[in-house]
This record gives structure tokens, sequence and C-alpha cells, in this order.
């Protein structure tokens, strides 16, 4: 008796112990570590997070090349900038489109409704035929690669989006110098052109550049996401899958190095620059490339939501990766300045127009939000900013002007509802509706350093003016 009660008494503890090693969970998930949830062409995505620290949370990156295609194909309509030869404003490009595109091949939306085309016209009359032609594959959101549950795993965030010369006009950060993608201030000025090593480039963020915001779920790195990544490994090289290395163009390429997308936009001022981005190129050198060009990796990259993440199995290493599943996505999902607002009441549809819950949104742009029952109306504060809404009334009124919304402000049970547009005109935030998607996302940007000029922008000019006087050296830039 006593021997069949320590083998019961073992098996009880033996049981405890294994109830006691807890499964791993989303706060298990750092800087290295890899996740896998997806599939592109039938074959599971292995991320890699290579950030958690910047202002969207953790950000993932597909640890290998997943396809070769052009960032942005030319489009058959001669009136636009895509003709011929593409170009290399992120926002714009059918790179974009496909990555954020949840619909058919045949259904996506295409910038300027121009589908893109298949082939390059070259100047001898030739035809060269794209690798991975968009209109042949679904978006990369469709069903075909995610399920509804993996789509909430990922953020629809906005970001700062590096800027060419010829969209500086966007910048919100108060700088007007563009991005120079291999401009090295201790180089000949003879071989800017040369592709630098990455750990020779200055540090380029939000103070530096000049940039504006843009929304995305999925997008490529920019330039400065690349400097974090470098900073944390030493290496940004990247391997390809079975499936796109076999479609790898061997004399485009020096032995096996790769070559990889970046979203940043190529900032000289030579004639071909607004068709050429940023590329990766081997382990450390960053360069350019032609945005037509469909011989290009595509690494995407995705912000994980913690808050939807539930961790299946594996330990989080390259060979053993933790296996990640979401939750289902109810209504219109909101994301404010990085993160998923969790709502008491969820947005509602009137009439075509959106209309959100207004306290947990101003709360979330960190304005203090007061209801008058008497008055029926709501007040928020933030920064000598103050905001009057009243029921059933369209008109708001800010610092005592009044502004005419779409739509009046509602009561849902005991919460206070207001168009969309009245976030933005309200707090000056941006605010954003991706239809396919059904998710708002509110954005207010806040500088968190002082911009100092660097020595180097001094040589900017100087540079154009090299540039503009030097016939030998445009005909190396183009």
């Amino acid at each position: 008796m006593k021997k069949k009660y320590k083998i019961l008494t073992g098996l009880v503890a033996m049981l405890s112990c294994a109830v006691c090693v807890s499964a791993a969970d989303v706060n298990d998930i750092g800087q290295g570590t890899y996740v896998q949830f997806g599939k592109y062409q039938g074959d599971p995505i292995v991320w890699k997070c290579i950030n958690t620290e910047d202002e969207n949370g953790i950000l993932l990156l597909s640890d290998k090349i997943l396809t070769l295609k052009a960032f942005d194909a030319p489009s058959s309509d001669e009136n636009t900038k895509h003709f011929e030869y593409g170009y290399s404003f992120w926002e714009d490009s059918t790179l974009r489109a496909w990555l954020n595109a949840t619909a058919a091949g045949e259904e996506i939306q295409w910038p300027g409704g121009n589908s893109p085309m298949g082939f390059i016209d070259m100047p001898n009359g030739w035809k060269t035929e794209l690798l991975n032609p968009y209109d042949q594959e679904d978006g990369f959101l469709s069903d075909t690669n995610f399920t509804p549950t993996e789509r909430s795993l990922m953020k629809t965030v906005s970001q700062w989006q590096t800027l060419a010369e010829r969209e500086v006009s966007r910048s919100i950060n108060g700088i007007d110098h563009c991005f120079q993608c291999s401009y090295i201030p201790t180089m000949p000025i003879v071989q800017l052109l040369l592709p630098p090593d990455i750990n020779k480039l200055y540090q380029t963020d939000v103070n530096h550049v000049a940039m504006y915001r843009v929304t995305d779920t999925v997008f490529l790195l920019d330039a400065w996401q690349l400097d974090a990544m470098w900073q944390a490994f030493g290496n940004v090289e990247a391997e390809a899958t079975e499936k796109a290395w076999a479609t790898f163009q061997p004399s485009d390429y020096q032995g096996n190095i790769k070559i990889w997308l970046l979203r940043s936009p190529y900032g000289s001022t030579c004639v071909n620059a607004i068709s050429c981005v940023n590329a990766i190129y081997g382990t450390d050198k960053f360069s350019f490339v032609g945005t037509e060009k469909g011989n290009s990796g595509v690494r995407p990259a995705v912000y994980l939501n913690p808050d939807q993440t539930v961790v299946l199995s594996g330990s989080g290493t390259q060979e053993e990766s933790y296996v990640l599943d979401g939750n289902e996505q109810y209504g219109t999902m909101v994301f404010s300045q990085g993160k998923q607002l969790y709502l008491d009441q969820l947005p509602v549809e009137e009439n075509g127009r959106l209309l959100v819950p207004v306290r947990a949104i101003f709360e979330s742009l960190g304005a203090e939000v007061n209801w008058d029952e008497e008055a029926n109306q709501v007040t928020a504060v933030k920064d000598g900013t103050t905001v009057q809404l009243e029921i059933d009334n369209a008109t708001m009124v800010v610092n005592e002007s009044e502004v005419e919304l779409e739509a009046p402000a509602r009561l849902v049970g005991d919460r206070t509802l207001v168009p969309l547009r009245a976030v933005s005109e309200a707090l000056d935030a941006q605010v954003n509706y991706m239809e396919n998607l059904n998710r708002v996302v509110i954005d207010k940007p806040t500088l968190t350093y002082e911009f100092k000029e660097m020595e180097w922008w001094k040589m900017w000019e100087n540079r154009r003016e090299y540039l503009e006087q030097s016939a030998s050296h445009r005909q190396k830039t183009e």
C-alpha cells in the first residue's frame, strides 16, 4: 500500500511540475527572437524580432527573402509618374499596395487605378518580362497567406517615412534635407555613389532628414529602422526561401549575394533618382536599385500586436520559432499612438460615416475629458486647446471657433460617439481608415529630440553644384 501511495504521489508531483511550467507568452518575444505565422507560396513565414523599443513596439522582419518584386512596376498610363520606370515614392508604389492588399489579384486597388504591367518596354523595342508580376498573385494579406486571426497579430500603424528631394515639400518634421543613401563625408566626392558599409552611415532618424508619416500594416524597412537592426545584430544579410531563390537570375548578382529592398528612396539629384530606392547588398552594403527592377528581394515587416498574440508552441529560436496565432477581430479595430484601444463601445456606421467613441480616443491623445450631463456636452482639454461637443449637434467648438462636422455627436448607451473627422479637427491628429481591414489609425507624432544641424549637411549644396558642373560625373550617376 505504501509503495502504491509513493507511486501515486510521484505522479501527482510530476503532473504538478508540468502545470508549473507555463507556456511562453508575448513577453518572451524579445530582440533576436523568431516567431512563425502566416504562409507564402504554401510555406510558413518565419519572422525575426529586430526591435522592441521604437514608437510602435515589437518590429518583426521576415527572416528570409520571400519573393522578388519590382518596387514600383511600370504603368501603362503615360500621364503618371509610374510610366516606364516606376517611381520611388513608397506611398504610391505597387509593392506597398500589394503588401497591404487582402483582395484577389484581379481585385487589388492599385495606385491611381492603373494596373501594373508585367514587363518593361526597352528603348530597342524589346520587352523585358518582370519576375513574379503583380497581376498573377493575390494580395499578400489575402486569405491565401493569412487567416483572419493571424491578421489580427499585425498592427496597423503610422510611422516615419524618409523623403526624396522631389518630395521634401511633404516633410512635417521641419527639415528640408532629403535622405542621401550613400553620402559619406570622408569619401572623395567622385566615390559618392559607391555602396558604402552600413556601419559608416550617419544615423538616419526624424531629427536629421526630411520625413512625413505613412500608415501601413505591412511594409519594408526604412533606413532608420535598418540602422537599429544593424546596431543590434551587425549583419543584415538575408537568405532567400527555396522558391524565391529559384527565381533569382544569377547574372544580376555577385556569387550568392542577394539584394533586398528598403522603402526609403534614393535621395540623389541624378536624373534617374526618382526611379531608385535603397537596397541592401550582402552582409553590410547599402546602395540603391531601380524601382522597376523585378529581381530585388522582398522582406516584409510588421509590428506585432501583443494584445492579440497567443503563443502556441516553440522556443523562439530560428530552428524552433514560436508559433503564434491571434484572436478574431470583431467590428472596427482602433489604433491610437501605435497601440490598440479597447473600447466598451465599438465604432458604429451611420449614413456611410464612421462614428467613434470620443472619450477613449481623446484620452489616448493625452486630453482630459469631462461629461456635463445637464448640458449633454463633452469637453476635452489638451495643451491649451478646449473642445466642446454637444449631443445631436453637428457643430463642434474648438477654442471658441465653430467647426461643422459631417454628422452630429451621438449618444450610444452612455458613450458619446463623433465622426472620425472630429478627432482630426479637434486635436490636430491624423486619422486614417483602412477599409479592407476595418481599422482606424489615429496618429499625433511628437519629436522627442531637438534637431541639430550636422556638419555634413553644409556640404550638400557643394555636392549639388559639383554634379551640375561635372558632365563626366553626371554620366557616372546617370
